[in-house]
C-alpha cells in the first residue's frame, strides 16, 4: 500500500500514541482476597476482625475496578490506596501486589508514566517472591507498556517477550492473545507493518475463539489503525466502526474515545473534514470526561491538522500548541515529537522559516533521544516514520539560505543506524544496540572530502525539490537547487527507466527469459534489447535526462582531470541511478570524464576509512577467489519442485584468471560450498565471489534482509509439506540457513571480515530494500560485517563481457591500488570489446578506494 508522504506525520502520530493496549484488567485477575490464600496470624487482631477488613476491601477493590473500567481513573486511584492501606494491615502480600499493580495502571492512564514503572516493579517484586506466575506475566505486559509510551520500544519488546514466555508456558491463551497484540503496537510504532499485522491477526483469532469482546474490539481497532497508515483509510474505517460498536457494547470509554479519534483521523485523510472534526469532537469529549490526557492530546493534535489541512493555520498551531503541553506534561516523548513536528510543517506553510526551524530542531532531537538502544533492525524501520522531519528541516533551512546548516541536517537524516552499527563494531562494542554515533559537522564534512582527496555530491529528495551539495577537496561547498515537480514522469519513475535504459542486455547466466520466470525489471530490459539497438555514441534518452537532472546544474563544479575521484551519495531511488553511464550533451559517458563512486553518507565514507586503517594495522595475506561453484537448488514458482541455477561457465574462466593474476588457487565447482567459504571469509585481505546473485525473487524464501549469494550447497534443504496445497521448502533462518548453498546477507552481517575488499561478480548484488538507512542488502551486510571496500552490480550482468570487465579490473589493481580507479579503467577496456551499457556500467564501486 503505498503512503502519502504528506499525510504521513499525523498518521504516526496516532501509531505512537493512539494504538489500544490491553492490560489485563483486575477481573481477570484471581480473586486475590480469597480465604484459600495463604494468610500469617497475628496476635494483636482477632480473625473476626481480619475477616471484617478483607471483606470491605474485597469490595473497595472491585468497586476502584469499575471506577478503572469506566475511565474514572482519579477515584480509582483514591480507591485503590485505600485498598492498599488495609491489606498491608492484614498482611496479604499477594492483594498488596494486585493493588499495586492497579494503582500503576491507573497512573499509567493518567500519562504519569515514572510513578506507572515504580508502581508495577513494586508489584513485580512481591508476585516473583509469591511465584505467582500469572499475575507475573501481567506486570511483566504493563512495565513493556509504559517503556513503549516513553519510546523505548526495545525494552518494550523485552517484557513483551518475557510476558509471551510466561504465559505460553502456562497454556494460558487468552493473556497470549493480549501480549501478541501488545508486540503489534510496537512492530507499528517501529513501521514494521506487515509483522504487526499479523500479530495482531493472531491475537484476533484468539479473542474471537474465547469470546473476549473487549480484546476482539481493541484488536480490530488497532488492525484498522495499521490500515490506515498505510494509506488504505476506507479499509482502516471498516475495521474502526466494528471495533466501534464492540467497545461501546463493552462500556470500554476509554476504548470508545480512541476510535472515535482514530475514524475522526481517517475522514480528515479522505478529506471529509466535516465529519472528521465530528468524530474527533466525540472523542475530545469522551477523553476529557474520563481523564485520558495521553489520549486528549492525540485529538488535539489531529483537530489541529485538520485546520492545518483546511490551511486555517493560527486555529492548527492553537490545537497542536495544546497537545504538545499535554504530551510534555506526561512525558510522552513520541507524541511531542509527531507533535512538534506538525507544528514546523505548519509554520513552514505560512511562510515562518525561522521559527518553523526551531520547532522542526527540537522534534529531531526528540527522534534522536528514541534510538538508544534499539538494535539495528528497529533503528532502521523507526527511521523511516521519522524522516519526513529531516526534510522540513533542510526547506525550512534553505528557505533562510542556510546552506551549510541544510547539509548538516541531510547527513543528520540518512545511513543513521548504518553509522551506529559500523562505529559499534570498530570500537568492538558487544552490545551495538547502545551505540549512538554523532553526525559529522560541517568542519567533519570538510575534513573528510579532503582525506577522501575527492569531490562529493550529495543529493536530498525534498519534496518537490531535488538539493544537491558539491564538497571539494579544499572544502568550498556549493549547492543547487532543482525543481522536480515538472518532470516529465516521477523522479522514482526516472530512476528505474534509466536503470532499464542501462540494463539492456541477457542475464548473467540465464537461458533465454520467458515471460513465466522473469522478474519485471528483466522483461522491460528484454524489451529495451530486442527493440533497441543501442550504440555506443548514440544517445540514450533517459541516460541524457537523469544526467541533465542530476549532474548538469553541478557538472562545473567536478573536477577536470579524470582520475579525480567523484563520490555520489544518493539518498531513495537514486540509488538506481547508474551513474557511470550517464550521457552528456555530446553522448559521452559520465565514466569517460570522472572516476566515481558510491556512498551511503559522508559519514559512511569516514567510518570505511577507519575500517581501512584497521586493516592496515592488522594486514591479512589471504586471497578467496570463488567461481562458478556447483549450484543449489531453487524454485522459481511456488507450484514447481527445486531446479539447480544454471551454471556459469564464463565465472570459472573468470575466477581462474583473476587466481593467476592474484597468486592463488581459485575454488570452483563442488569445492565452493558455503561452510567452507564461509570458514576461509574472515582470513582473506580479498574475496572475489563469481556466481548468482539472488535478490527476494524465490516465492519460497524470505531472506528479511534482501540479497544472497549462490553457493555449492552442504547438504540438500528438506522439502515440507504441501500448505494449503502448495509445496514449499523449510525456511530457514540465520543460524539454519548455513550450509544450504545460498550465503544470504543477514548471515554476512554475522561475520566478523577483515577484508580491504569484496568484488560480488553476480546479478543485482548491489541491489536491496532501499530505506532511509541507504540500501538494505548485500553490500550493508559486508560492510558492516569490517569490509572497508565493496564492488557490487546494479542489474542481471551478462557473463562474458562481466568475465572480461572483473580479470581487467584486477590487472588494473596491481598497477594502481586505488578500487574506483581501476574499475573505471576497467570499464573503458570493456567498452570497446562489448559498447552496449548493459556489458560494462551495472558495477558501482562502494567504501573506501585507497
Amino acid at each position: 500500500m503505498a503512503i502519502d508522504s504528506q499525510k504521513f506525520y499525523t498518521r504516526c502520530l496516532f501509531l505512537a500514541a493512539a494504538t489500544l493496549l490491553l492490560w489485563v484488567h483486575p477481573s481477570s485477575l484471581p480473586l486475590l482476597f480469597s480465604p484459600q490464600i495463604s494468610v500469617q496470624k497475628s496476635v494483636a487482631q482477632t480473625p473476626t476482625a481480619r475477616e471484617t477488613q478483607k471483606s470491605a476491601a474485597e469490595k473497595l477493590y472491585q468497586a476502584a475496578t469499575e471506577q478503572l473500567n469506566r475511565g474514572e481513573f482519579l477515584a480509582a486511584l483514591k480507591t485503590f490506596e485505600q485498598v492498599l492501606a488495609t491489606i498491608r494491615q492484614i498482611n496479604y502480600p499477594q492483594a498488596e501486589a494486585a493493588t499495586i499493580n492497579q494503582i500503576g495502571l491507573v497512573y499509567n492512564n493518567l500519562g504519569e508514566f515514572q510513578k506507572a514503572l515504580s508502581y508495577y516493579r513494586q508489584a513485580l517484586t512481591i508476585f516473583q517472591q509469591q511465584k505467582a506466575r500469572k499475575e507475573q506475566g501481567t506486570t511483566l505486559i504493563n512495565i513493556a507498556a509504559v517503556y513503549r509510551n516513553l519510546g523505548q520500544y526495545q525494552k518494550a519488546l523485552e517484557f513483551y517477550q518475557q510476558a509471551a514466555a510466561l504465559r505460553c508456558e502456562m497454556k494460558d491463551i487468552r493473556c497470549q492473545a493480549v501480549t501478541l497484540n501488545n508486540m503489534a503496537a510496537v512492530y507499528d510504532n517501529l513501521g514494521q507493518y506487515q509483522k504487526a499485522l499479523e500479530f495482531y491477526q493472531q491475537a484476533l483469532a484468539i479473542f474471537e475463539k474465547v469470546k473476549d469482546s473487549r480484546g476482539k474490539g481493541t484488536t480490530l481497532n488497532n488492525i484498522g489503525l495499521n490500515y490506515g497508515i498505510q494509506g488504505a483509510d476506507r479499509e482502516a474505517l471498516s475495521y474502526y466502526k466494528q471495533a466501534l460498536a464492540i467497545l461501546e457494547t463493552a462500556g470500554d470509554r476509554m476504548g470508545v474515545g480512541r476510535t472515535l479519534t482514530n475514524i475522526g483521523f481517517a475522514y480528515s485523510n479522505l478529506t471529509e473534514y466535516r465529519t472528521a472534526l465530528e468524530f474527533l469532537n466525540r472523542a475530545l469529549k469522551v477523553r476529557r470526561e474520563i481523564g485520558d490526557r495521553p489520549g486528549e492530546a492525540v485529538t488535539l493534535d489531529r483537530m489541529g491538522t485538520v485546520y492545518r489541512d483546511r490551511q486555517n493555520y493560527p486555529a492548527a498551531l492553537q490545537f497542536y500548541d495544546r497537545a504538545l503541553r499535554i504530551f510534555q506534561e506526561v512525558n510522552n516523548r513520541p507524541g511531542a515529537g509527531y507533535t512538534l513536528s506538525n507544528i514546523g510543517a505548519t509554520l513552514l506553510k505560512s511562510g515562518k522559516f525561522i521559527e518553523a526551524t526551531k520547532q522542526l530542531i527540537a522534534a529531531v532531537e526528540v527522534w534522536e533521544s528514541l534510538r538508544p538502544g534499539l538494535t539495528d533492525e528497529n533503528k532502521v524501520s523507526l527511521f523511516e516514520k521519522q524522516a519526513e522531519t529531516y526534510s522540513l528541516l533542510q526547506q525550512a533551512l534553505i528557505a533562510t539560505n542556510q546552506i551549510t546548516a541544510a547539509l548538516e541536517i541531510a547527513e543528520r537524516g540518512r545511513a543513521r543506524a548504518f553509522a551506529d552499527l559500523l562505529a559499534s563494531r570498530l570500537d568492538n562494542n558487544k552490545s551495538e544496540q547502545l551505540q549512538l554515533v554523532k553526525p559529522p559537522t560541517i568542519a567533519e564534512i570538510k575534513r573528510i572530502a579532503a582525506a577522501q582527496k575527492a569531490t562529493i555530491i550529495e543529493y536530498s529528495i525534498v519534496g518537490g525539490k531535488l538539493y544537491i551539495w558539491a564538497i571539494a577537496p579544499d572544502g568550498n561547498i556549493a549547492f543547487r537547487q532543482i525543481d522536480t515537480s515538472n518532470l516529465e514522469n516521477s523522479l522514482s519513475d526516472l530512476a528505474k527507466q534509466t536503470l532499464v535504459a542501462a540494463a539492456t542486455g541477457r542475464s548473467r547466466g540465464s537461458a533465454a527469459p520467458t515471460p513465466a520466470n522473469l522478474a519485471p525489471d528483466t522483461r522491460a530490459r528484454e524489451r529495451a534489447n530486442n527493440s533497441i539497438g543501442v550504440s555506443p555514441r548514440k544517445i540514450n534518452y533517459r541516460l541524457r535526462q537523469s544526467y541533465k537532472l542530476l549532474i548538469e546544474p553541478i557538472a562545473n563544479l567536478l573536477p577536470k582531470n579524470p582520475d579525480d575521484r567523484v563520490i555520489f551519495v544518493p539518498q531513495g531511488v537514486l540509488f538506481l541511478i547508474p551513474f557511470a553511464a550517464l550521457q552528456d550533451a555530446a553522448g559521452n559517458y559520465i565514466i569517460e570524464k570522472h572516476t566515481v563512486s558510491i556512498a551511503p553518507s559522508i559519514q559512511i565514507l569516514d567510518l570505511t576509512r577507519q575500517q581501512r586503517q584497521r586493516q592496515r594495522s592488522r594486514p591479512k595475506s589471504q586471497v578467496l577467489v570463488v567461481g562458478n561453484p556447483t549450484m543449489p537448488s531453487i524454485r522459481m514458482t511456488p507450484t514447481e519442485m527445486p531446479t539447480p541455477l544454471s551454471p556459469l561457465p564464463a565465472a570459472e574462466t573468470e575466477a581462474i584468471a583473476i587466481s593467476n593474476i592474484l597468486g592463488t588457487r581459485a575454488i570452483v565447482g563442488k569445492d565452493a560450498t558455503e561452510r567452507a567459504i564461509v570458514r576461509e571469509m574472515p582470513q582473506a585481505k580479498i574475496i572475489h565471489l563469481a556466481s548468482h546473485g539472488l535478490l527476494n525473487e524465490l516465492p519460497d524464501r524470505d531472506f528479511g534482509v534482501p540479497g544472497a549469494i549462490a553457493l555449492a550447497p552442504d547438504f540438500v534443504p528438506p522439502i515440507s509439506p504441501y500448505q494449503n496445497g502448495v509445496q514449499s521448502a523449510i525456511s530457514f533462518d540465520s543460524g539454519d540457513a548455513a550450509g544450504d548453498g545460498l550465503l544470504t546477507s543477514r548471515e554476512i552481517l554475522n561475520l566478523k571480515l577483515n577484508a580491504e575488499l569484496v568484488v560480488l561478480s553476480a546479478c543485482n548484488t548491489g541491489r536491496g530494500k532501499i530505506s532511509g538507512d541507504g540500501v538494505l542488502g548485500l553490500s550493508r551486510s559486508f560492510i558492516a560485517a569490517g569490509v572497508s571496500s565493496i564492488v557490487v552490480s546494479l542489474w542481471f550482468v551478462p557473463d562474458a563481457p562481466t568475465a572480461d570487465l572483473m580479470v581487467e579490473f584486477y590487472r588494473q589493481l596491481q598497477q594502481n591500488s586505488n578500487k574506483a580507479a581501476a574499475l573505471r579503467q576497467a570499464m573503458l577496456a570493456t567498452m570497446k570489446r562489448h559498447p552496449q551499457p548493459s556489458n560494462w556500467a551495472a558495477f558501482i564501486s562502494i567504501g573506501e578506494a585507497e
